[in-house]
C-alpha cells in the first residue's frame, strides 16, 4: 500500500514539474534598453504602456536592463524642460551604451527623434503611445513604432443609440503636446463621421472654468474626454480626479476613448488600453533585438480597443444595457454570490484532489514521525550536554531577537537561575548591562540585515555581581534549510583574566622602556645638580649670611635638591634600589608611617589602622616601604581633603593561588598583604590604567609630579612583589599590596647608631666632568681635607702607582671615557690593595656594577651636597681605622 501511495506522488509531482516552464539551461544575453516617459510615475496610461512593455520583455530570450526616465512633460511646459533635460541625459548617458531606446507618448517621441544624433547615434528607436495625423511625421530614419489611433465612430455609435436625442458633442482636454495631437484627431473623425454633430472644444481652459460651463450645456449635449491634466493650487490633479470632478457637476454623460479612465465617470466607449499598447511596441522591440532593421518593420497603425463600459454610470444614467454592443465589458457591475468561473471551478477541484492525497501521505507519515521525535529529542538532549560542557558563552536567538536558548557558562556569566523561562526575552530582558545590551541589539540586527557575520569583537560589561569584564565576542547568522536567515548564534570568550595579564605585561614593558630613558638621563642630570650644589655652598661660604645674596643663593641650593629628589624619584620606579634590603618588620614601620599621617591629617580626615602581629618578616628596605604607605595615602589624602572621609591601612597574610597569582604576576603561596583604602569618590575607569604612568597626574601642576604612584609601582616590584587597585565596595578607592614572606626569625632591630665623626685625610678625586672637577676639590677642602683632582682616570692610576701611600680614599666618578669608575677601582686594587674608594655616579645601577668590588665601600648617588659628602667620607675612614 504505502509503494503505491509513494507511486502515486511521485507520477503528480512528475506532472507538477513537466507543466511548469523549464528553466534556461545558459544565461541570456544581455541587452541594454532605455525607455523615455513623456510623464510622471502614477500616470494611468503610461503605467499600464510600460506594464505591458515589462510583461513583453521580462519573459523574452533576453535578460533585459530596462532603464526609464520620466520627463513629467504633463507637470511642466515641454519646452522650458527640453533644454535642461539635454543637458543632464548628455551628462548622464555619455558613458552608457544602449541597443535600443523606446519612448512614450509624444514629447517622449519630439525630444528622442529631435536629440537622438546626439544623445544616442545609431541607436534604433521603437516608439508607442503617438497621435499622429500624417504619415510623413513618423518616416524616422533607423525607428519605428506604434501608433496611437482610436476609433471614434465606435464611440460615438455607441452613444447616438443610448442618446438618440444628442446633436452637440463637447471635446475636453488640456493644451499638452498630447492633448493637441489627440484634438486633431477628434477633428479628422468628426468631419468623416456619417452623422452631422456640432462639436465644440474646450481644450484650453482650466478646471474651474470647465466645471462653471458644464451647468449651462444643453440637454442635447455630450462630453467626449481626453486626457486632461490640471493644477490647482499648487496640486496636481491626475486626468481620472479631473474627469470625477466633472461627472460631479455635469448633467450630461460622459465618454472616453482610453481604458485608465474608466470607472470614474464615463459612461464608457470603444477604449484603448495602454497594456496592449505597450505589449505591441516591446514585441517590436523584440524584432529589433534579434537584428532585423527598424526600417523594415512597417509602423503599427491600426485602431485597437474594446468596449467598456460603467454599470454604475449606465444605473444612475437609465440607459439600456440591451442596446450595448455584443462582447461588451462592464464593469462594477454586481455579481452573483453562486457564480462560478470555469477557472475557479477547476481550482477548487484540483485542491480537494490535492488535500485527499495530502490527508493520505499526512496518516502514512504521522506514525514515522512518532520515531523521528523519540530521536530528536534524545539528539536535542544530548546538543545541550554539548553546549553546556563547552567554556563560552553560548545564546541563539529568533530573527526578532527574543532568546531560543542558552548554555551553562551564559546562565552562570549573567546570573541566569532558570533558563527554562527564557521564551520571549530579549536582550534587555536578560542583561543588565544597558551599553552592552544596545550594542549586542544592533548587531544582531546588523547580522540579520546583512547577512555576514562579525568575529572576536571586544566588549566591556559587567557580569552578574556588578564586576567589569572584557569578553571577545563572535556572532554569526542562523540559515534554514532555503538559506533564509532566521536568527543569530553568538559565542563569546571571557577574556577579563588574559586583558588583565596583558595590561600587567604592557605596564612592565612601558616601565621598562621609561626605566631605560631614566638611567640613561641621571647621570648627565645629576652632575649638572652636583655642580650646582656644590658651586652654590662655595659661593655661600664666601658671603654674607644675611646679605640677600646668601639668601638667594639658598633658594637654589633648596631648588636643585628638589630637583635632585626628582631624580632619585624617577630612579626609584625605573631601577628601584636593593642595596637596603635586610628582614625587616613591616608592621614597624606602618606603624611608624601612620605615627607621623596621624598628626599631620586634618580632623576631617580619620586615620584608621589594623596591623596583625607577629607577622612573617620581610626582605625590604624600609625607607622604601615607608615612602610606600606615605604616597598611598597622601593619594587617599588628596582624594578626601574636600569632603572628608577615613584612610584605613590594613596589614595582614594573604593566599594567593590560581587566577589571582596569574593576573598579580606573582607564585601561588602565602604573602604579607598591605591594604590602603580610602571612601573617596574612587579613580574614574578610563584613567585606571594610567595612574602608574609616570608623570601622569589629576592634581594641579603645584601640588605634586607625577611620581607618586609610579615610585610604588617600581618599589613593589623591586621587591618581587604584586599591585592590585581597585573600587572599594561602598565608594572609594582601594590598593592591594602582596610582598613574599621572609624566613621566620630573621626579624631583628635596625641600627641607628650615628656614622663617627669627621677625620681628615687625603684624598684623590677624580671626575671628567669640568664643572665638578672646580667644585667638588674645593668643597672638600672647606671641610678640611688634602684634595687631589685629576680629570682621567689613567693620571690618577699613575698618581697612585708613583706614591701609593700618599692618598686614605679615592672618591671617583662612575661614568667617564676611556675606564669606568669601576674598572679604575679594579686597577687600583692591584696597585694598592688597601686603598678604599667611594663610587660617584648619577645612575642606581652602579651599585650593581660595584657589588663584587670589595675595594669600593660605598656609593654615593648623585646629586649630593656637602653633609652627603661629608657623612660618606667618615663612613669609609672610620671603618677603615676600625679595620686597623
Amino acid at each position: 500500500m504505502r509503494k503505491i501511495l509513494y507511486l502515486t506522488l511521485l507520477i503528480f509531482c512528475l506532472g507538477i514539474v513537466s507543466a511548469s516552464p523549464a528553466l534556461a539551461a545558459v544565461e541570456k544575453p544581455k541587452k541594454s534598453v532605455l525607455c523615455l516617459n513623456s510623464y510622471h510615475h502614477g500616470y494611468q496610461w503610461s503605467d499600464a504602456i510600460m506594464r505591458g512593455i515589462r510583461s513583453v520583455l521580462e519573459n523574452s530570450h533576453y535578460k533585459i536592463d530596462l532603464q526609464i526616465e520620466y520627463m513629467d512633460a504633463k507637470r511642466y511646459n515641454y519646452e522650458d524642460v527640453t533644454r535642461m533635460l539635454l543637458r543632464l541625459y548628455k551628462e548622464k548617458f555619455k558613458n552608457e551604451k544602449f541597443d535600443l531606446i523606446m519612448t512614450s507618448d509624444n514629447d517622449a517621441y519630439t525630444f528622442a527623434t529631435q536629440y537622438r544624433d546626439i544623445l544616442f547615434p545609431g541607436v534604433p528607436l521603437v516608439y508607442c503611445g503617438v497621435n499622429f495625423l500624417n504619415t510623413d511625421d513618423t518616416d524616422s530614419d533607423n525607428a519605428t513604432g506604434v501608433i496611437e489611433n482610436f476609433d471614434l465612430s465606435k464611440t460615438l455609435d455607441v452613444a447616438l443609440r443610448l442618446h438618440p436625442d444628442k446633436k452637440r458633442i463637447v471635446v475636453v482636454g488640456d493644451s499638452s503636446t498630447a492633448g493637441a495631437a489627440i484634438k486633431r484627431q477628434v477633428k479628422n473623425q468628426l468631419a468623416r463621421y456619417k452623422v452631422p454633430l456640432e462639436a465644440e472644444y474646450w481644450t484650453d481652459m482650466s478646471l474651474k472654468n470647465v466645471l462653471d460651463r458644464i451647468a449651462n450645456l444643453p440637454r442635447d449635449t455630450f462630453l467626449f474626454f481626453i486626457p486632461y491634466y490640471q493644477v490647482i493650487d499648487g496640486r496636481f490633479l491626475t486626468a481620472e480626479e479631473a474627469m470625477q470632478a466633472i461627472y460631479d457637476r455635469s448633467p450630461v454623460p460622459i465618454y472616453t476613448a482610453w481604458e485608465f479612465l474608466a470607472g470614474n465617470g464615463a459612461v464608457g466607449g470603444n477604449m484603448l488600453s495602454g497594456y496592449l499598447h505597450g505589449q505591441r511596441a516591446a514585441e517590436i522591440a523584440l524584432e529589433i533585438l534579434d537584428g532585423k532593421s527598424p526600417d523594415a518593420i512597417p509602423v503599427f497603425r491600426e485602431t485597437t480597443g474594446q468596449y467598456i463600459f460603467d454599470y454604475k454610470v449606465m444605473k444612475r444614467l437609465r440607459l439600456d444595457m440591451d442596446l450595448l454592443p455584443k462582447g461588451s465589458h462592464i464593469i462594477n457591475a454586481p455579481k452573483a454570490f453562486y457564480e462560478l468561473s470555469k477557472e475557479v471551478f477547476w481550482t477548487i477541484m484540483v485542491s480537494f484532489v490535492l488535500l485527499v492525497m495530502v490527508l493520505v501521505f499526512l496518516t502514512v507519515t504521522m506514525l514515522e514521525r512518532r520515531k523521528v521525535e523519540r530521536k530528536i529529542k534524545d539528539q536535542l538532549a544530548f546538543q545541550q550536554t554539548l553546549m553546556d560542557t563547552v567554556p563560552q558563552l553560548v545564546s541563539w536567538q529568533d530573527a526578532e531577537g527574543q532568546y531560543l536558548g542558552t548554555n551553562r557558562a551564559f546562565s552562570e556569566f549573567f546570573g541566569l537561575e532558570n533558563v527554562e523561562y527564557m521564551d520571549q526575552k530579549t536582550i534587555h530582558d536578560v542583561i543588565p548591562d544597558l551599553d552592552y545590551a544596545s550594542w549586542a541589539s544592533g548587531a544582531d540586527k546588523s547580522v540579520i540585515r546583512n547577512g555576514q557575520a562579525f568575529r572576536k569583537e571586544r566588549r566591556k560589561l559587567a557580569d552578574a555581581e556588578g564586576n567589569p569584564a572584557w569578553i571577545e565576542v563572535t556572532k554569526v547568522p542562523i540559515n534554514d534549510r532555503s538559506g533564509q536567515i532566521v536568527g543569530v548564534l553568538s559565542m563569546a570568550d571571557n577574556i577579563t583574566t588574559e586583558l588583565n595579564l596583558e595590561k600587567q605585561l604592557l605596564q612592565s614593558q612601558k616601565m621598562e622602556a621609561i626605566g631605560t630613558l631614566a638611567g640613561g638621563i641621571a647621570h648627565d642630570f645629576n652632575n649638572i645638580l652636583t655642580s650646582i650644589i656644590n658651586s652654590t655652598e662655595l659661593a655661600v661660604g664666601d658671603l654674607d649670611p644675611e646679605s640677600m645674596t646668601t639668601r638667594d643663593l639658598e633658594r637654589v641650593l633648596k631648588a636643585a635638591r628638589r630637583g635632585g629628589r626628582v631624580v632619585k624619584q624617577i630612579l626609584a620606579f625605573s631601577r628601584p634600589s636593593t642595596e637596603g634590603f635586610r628582614p625587616t618588620d613591616v608592621g614597624a614601620v606602618i606603624t611608624e608611617a601612620i605615627g607621623l599621617l596621624e598628626s599631620s591629617m586634618p580632623r576631617k580626615i580619620e586615620v584608621r589602622s589594623n596591623i596583625k602581629e607577629n607577622l612573617s618578616c620581610v626582605n625590604a628596605d624600609p625607607t622604601q616601604i615607608h615612602q610606600v604607605v606615605m604616597n598611598l595615602c597622601t593619594n587617599a589624602f588628596h582624594a578626601l581633603r574636600r569632603a572628608g572621609g577615613t584612610i584605613e591601612v590594613r596589614l595582614d597574610l594573604a593566599e594567593v593561588s590560581g587566577e589571582d597569582a596569574d593576573i598579580l604576576g606573582l607564585q601561588p603561596g602565602e604573602y604579607v598583604r598591605l591594604v590602603v583604602e580610602d571612601n573617596g569618590p574612587g579613580i574614574p575607569q578610563d584613567i585606571v590604567d594610567k595612574i602608574f604612568d609616570p608623570f601622569f597626574t589629576t592634581k594641579d601642576k603645584t601640588e605634586g609630579t607625577g611620581l607618586g604612584l609610579a615610585v610604588v609601582h617600581g618599589i613593589v616590584r623591586s621587591h618581587k612583589g604584586g599591585l592590585l587597585v581597585g573600587p572599594r565596595e561602598g565608594g572609594g578607592t582601594t590598593f592591594s599590596i602582596y610582598l613574599p614572606k621572609g624566613d621566620e626569625g630573621l626579624c631583628s632591630d635596625v641600627d641607628l647608631a650615628g656614622a663617627p665623626r669627621n677625620l681628615g685625610a687625603h684624598i684623590l678625586f677624580v671626575e671628567d666632568d669640568a664643572d665638578q672637577l672646580q667644585t667638588t676639590p674645593r668643597l672638600l677642602e672647606t671641610m678640611g681635607f688634602v684634595v687631589d683632582g685629576q680629570e682621567s682616570p689613567l693620571s690618577a692610576l699613575r698618581r697612585v702607582n708613583d706614591m701609593p701611600k700618599e692618598y686614605d680614599l679615592v672618591i671617583t666618578d662612575y661614568d667617564m671615557p676611556g675606564m669606568s669608575g669601576t674598572q679604575l677601582a679594579r686597577r687600583l686594587a692591584v696597585i694598592a690593595p688597601g686603598l678604599p674608594v667611594i663610587l660617584i655616579s648619577g645612575r642606581e645601577d652602579a651599585v650593581s656594577a660595584a657589588a663584587d668590588l670589595p675595594n669600593i665601600r660605598l656609593v654615593v648617588i648623585k646629586p649630593y651636597d656637602k653633609q652627603d659628602l661629608s657623612h660618606a667620607i667618615s663612613t669609609v675612614l672610620s671603618e677603615e681605622k676600625q679595620g686597623e
